[in-house]
């Protein structure tokens, strides 16, 4: 069983606004053995030690960054699908963000020859309205789990055929002077890779951290929402 975490952040410009989503997956059993020098990770230089424990852990991240014009992520739109009678644009545009970064991982987890069948899911809270969470949640198991099966059988990857992903849960904020747990650490980690990244590939030259640009299938799944077609181009 694999762990999987996820954060977020963002960087603002005059006319754009750029999503960054960071995941990382990590054997369970591995995990654990690791959680009592946990805390050796808060330990300057962090980057090193961040790829150190990814290379101790043969663990893998991934994260995908989206530039998005602000006319598509604007503030105050309202969203709705057949499933999702409303929805904030942004948080609409989170959800399509972090499905694209869990799934790319696993696709990348996969090609690795990484063996996964259960995946639990912890992220950083987000206020989602209740139908928004629960069609959000639907995606990730029975869509994200439908098209690896599809690409496992069009490209031959060996994949147990009981992959699910099972739990999908917030992970709250560490509380006053509390010790972290190791979910809090696992989402922890995400996060400092949405702001380091750059600086752990150039301090450990890793090929444990995958960056790529979703901007492009971002902008394109985001746009529907405004009438137009997944295939248009964005003006």
């Amino acid at each position: 069983m694999h762990y999987l975490f996820v954060d977020e952040s963002y960087r603002n410009f005059d006319d754009r606004r750029t999503v960054i989503v960071a995941t990382w997956a990590v054997q369970q059993g591995r995990w654990n053995r690791r959680v009592p020098r946990l805390n050796e990770l808060f330990k300057p230089p962090i980057e090193k030690r961040i790829n150190s424990m990814l290379e101790e852990l043969d663990a893998f991240a991934v994260v995908a960054s989206a530039t998005l014009e602000r006319s598509l992520f604007r503030a105050g739109e309202i969203d709705s699908t057949d499933d999702i009678p409303a929805m904030a644009r942004t948080d609409n545009v989170w959800s399509i963000c972090v499905s694209f970064a869990i799934a790319y991982l696993i696709k990348q987890l996969l090609d690795l020859g990484q063996r996964i069948d259960t995946i639990d899911v912890y992220f950083d809270p987000k206020s989602l309205k209740c139908d928004h969470a629960t069609a959000w949640e639907k995606f990730l198991r029975q869509s994200v789990v439908s098209e690896a099966r599809r690409y496992t059988a069009q490209f031959r990857v060996n994949l147990p055929q009981n992959l699910k992903i099972r739990r999908i849960q917030p992970v709250e904020k560490q509380k006053n002077n509390q010790p972290a747990t190791k979910f809090q650490m696992g989402t922890w980690m995400a996060d400092r890779l949405c702001s380091g990244s750059g600086r752990m590939i150039t301090a450990g030259r890793t090929r444990r951290i995958i960056r790529c640009d979703m901007s492009d299938v971002i902008r394109r799944t985001a746009q529907q929402m405004d009438g137009k077609s997944f295939y248009d181009s964005y003006s």
